[in-house]
């Protein structure tokens, strides 16, 4: 029988098996991305009382075999609850940070920045709403500690820092930028300034608890653009969480309106 481990982690998801069970995907501080079955589990009011809802952070104890597709989640302690991401926002930014961790991340990574950096988007969502800043701060980062770290503060080829006013360019194929002299003829590109790559560079080592005060300014929409095709780029399939904010979105223009 494989030895017991615990971990502290973040649930991401969990969907139902048979009449009891839960299947839970958890990032965990010391084992990377965790899938695993807690028996029992949605009869339980102790071993795993209200610790498997997507965003809970929770010490998980669980056994796995070398080479067994699932884990077996033998309890989970609930160390921060989910009521913070009650309000519709929150918990729409939540789900946009979790879910983009697990599309990010693959089982048996131990992923350590990953986790820190997931919890720390996590705890600063609690403490106030989702800026721009602190979002395109999380998107650099996970691409980063994922190995997808993009280099936005020169041109990809040459080298040469970036100008304030300078027109640069981006292959929405692979995500490099190059300036006018270096740009390829043979790649789809897409004009992008050198004030937005310099912001976004500055963000990718921001902690994310100095985000919420930083701004992009008039640079805010087109690094949010980048952003997008840099993630496109590794994601197979559009967030589903992406589509809960655009609904929220709309329906504060209406009421706006």
């Amino acid at each position: 029988m494989a030895e017991s481990r615990s971990s502290r982690a973040v649930v991401l998801r969990w969907r139902s098996y048979g009449e009891s069970d839960k299947i839970a995907t958890l990032l965990t501080e010391d084992a990377g991305k965790l899938t695993g079955i807690a028996k029992g589990a949605k009869n339980s009011r102790r071993r795993f009382a209200n610790s498997l809802e997507p965003l809970a952070r929770v010490r998980v104890h669980f056994r796995q075999k070398p080479g067994a597709g699932l884990a077996f989640l033998e309890s989970c302690e609930l160390l921060a609850a989910t009521a913070p991401f009650c309000e519709p926002a929150r918990f729409a930014y939540g789900s946009y940070v979790a879910e983009l961790t697990d599309r990010m991340t693959v089982e048996e990574d131990p992923a350590h920045n990953l986790y820190g950096l997931l919890e720390q988007a996590l705890e600063a969502l609690e403490r106030g709403p989702a800026t721009t800043a602190l979002l395109r701060a999380f998107e650099l980062q996970l691409l980063t500690g994922a190995g997808f770290e993009p280099q936005l503060d020169g041109c990809n080829r040459c080298r040469r820092p970036w100008q304030d006013d300078e027109r640069a360019w981006i292959a929405t194929h692979h995500g490099t930028v190059a300036c006018d002299a270096c740009r390829s003829a043979e790649d789809a590109t897409e004009p992008v300034s050198g004030t937005v790559l310099r912001c976004l560079e500055a963000l990718k080592s921001l902690p994310l608890a100095d985000c919420r005060e930083a701004t992009l300014g008039s640079s805010a929409a087109d690094a949010g653009i980048l952003t997008g095709r840099l993630l496109a780029l590794h994601l197979a399939r559009p967030l589903q969480s992406v589509k809960l904010i655009e609904q929220l979105g709309r329906t504060s223009q209406s009421r706006a309106g």
